[in-house]
């Protein structure tokens, strides 16, 4: 699991006032006060991507917006774009016209929270280290990080989707990794693991889908060991003039987004969880400039005849509503960035 599907199925929460409806799989334009016109052209299923209140029913919500044969493809195309990462770039001096600059973006942001991580935890150099990457997705990250850093002595990577793992698993087993990277399939809220087990919990873009907050930063604390450290990105609520707290329930509605939180409430989160030194770090910018760069590359495969085969509707939905994404970061619908923290040591 990692974030990207909620671009399409948040298509439906588009300006709507209190009284929307999400009965129906089919939306219409509709428009808030002083908002811009911004068309709703989604089909959103609300008996899979409603909010439930049921745990098992959100998990299995969760699996269906990624653990698809075509959302697997989509995003190895347009979000992995070289790579195999499914998540949103950190874009500081990278080029965005060079070919598969969003693929070296997802990779730097994966860089940067790793050599955060390390520096917090105080494991520069050769000290020997292992991390948990908590809704890995396809396992691009620990893949990465075990190829470019011998002192990564284990990388486990924790993830719901079945098909995700199966591919994580081939490709550490092609790249010689398969003794430092473990693929264990489960959820972040009930980590299959032994208190105290790794040195630093990670996440990219994962706890968005989240049932309870508190309860995932609790997990995270108990396998991390005292002295450990956290580290996640996340998309988060936002807090801009003359959004509508409609809008944003509305899109936690559509997204499988449970426990829909502020970065302050977050580091509250953290927080409340038994994390010390909580910090947030703003970096929505680079995700207005991966809706950016993920909008050319749907036009190019568009433009080119999806010689991939892409799911066409999947593509075109994708298109129309990318750039209403960006509208919505500079509206301040959004905010992304990083959360890092420690566990008190004994």
């Amino acid at each position: 699991m990692r974030l990207g599907s909620f671009i399409l199925n948040s298509l439906a929460f588009q300006h709507r006032e209190s009284s929307t409806s999400l009965e129906s799989t089919k939306e219409t334009t509709t428009m808030a006060p002083n908002t811009t016109t911004e068309p709703i052209a989604a089909e959103v299923d609300p008996s899979i991507y409603g909010k439930s209140g049921d745990i098992s029913k959100h998990l299995e919500g969760v699996k269906a917006q990624y653990d698809t044969k075509e959302k697997l493809e989509f995003y190895a195309q347009v979000m992995g774009d070289g790579t195999a990462n499914i998540h949103f770039g950190k874009w500081d001096g990278v080029d965005l016209d060079e070919e598969g600059a969003y693929g070296k973006a997802s990779e730097q942001m994966t860089d940067y929270m790793y050599d955060l991580a390390t520096e917090l935890y105080g494991a520069e150099g050769d000290k020997k280290v292992s991390y948990v990457d908590l809704g890995s997705g396809t396992g691009a990250a620990a893949l990465r990080l075990c190829e470019k850093h011998d002192a990564i002595s284990k990388a486990t990577c924790l993830n719901l989707c079945d098909k995700q793992n199966a591919l994580a698993t081939e490709r550490a087993a092609e790249l010689g990794l398969g003794e430092r990277i473990a693929v264990v399939t489960g959820t972040y809220e009930e980590a299959p693991f032994e208190d105290d087990s790794f040195d630093m919990s990670l996440s990219q873009d994962a706890f968005v889908h989240a049932f309870s907050k508190v309860k995932t930063y609790s997990e995270a604390l108990r396998i991390t060991r005292p002295g450990g450290v956290f580290v996640f990105c996340d998309l988060m609520c936002g807090s801009g003039e003359g959004v509508s707290d409609a809008e944003l329930e509305t899109f936690a509605a559509t997204n499988m987004v449970n426990d829909w939180l502020s970065p302050d409430d977050n580091v509250k989160a953290c927080q409340e969880a038994g994390w010390t030194d909580v910090t947030f770090v703003d970096l929505t910018g680079d995700i207005r400039i991966s809706f950016q760069l993920m909008l050319k590359k749907v036009e190019k495969i568009i433009d080119e005849g999806n010689p991939a085969g892409i799911d066409e509707k999947l593509l075109n939905s994708y298109k129309s509503n990318l750039a209403n994404r960006m509208v919505q970061v500079d509206r301040g619908v959004f905010k992304w960035g990083v959360v890092h923290a420690k566990k008190p040591a004994n």
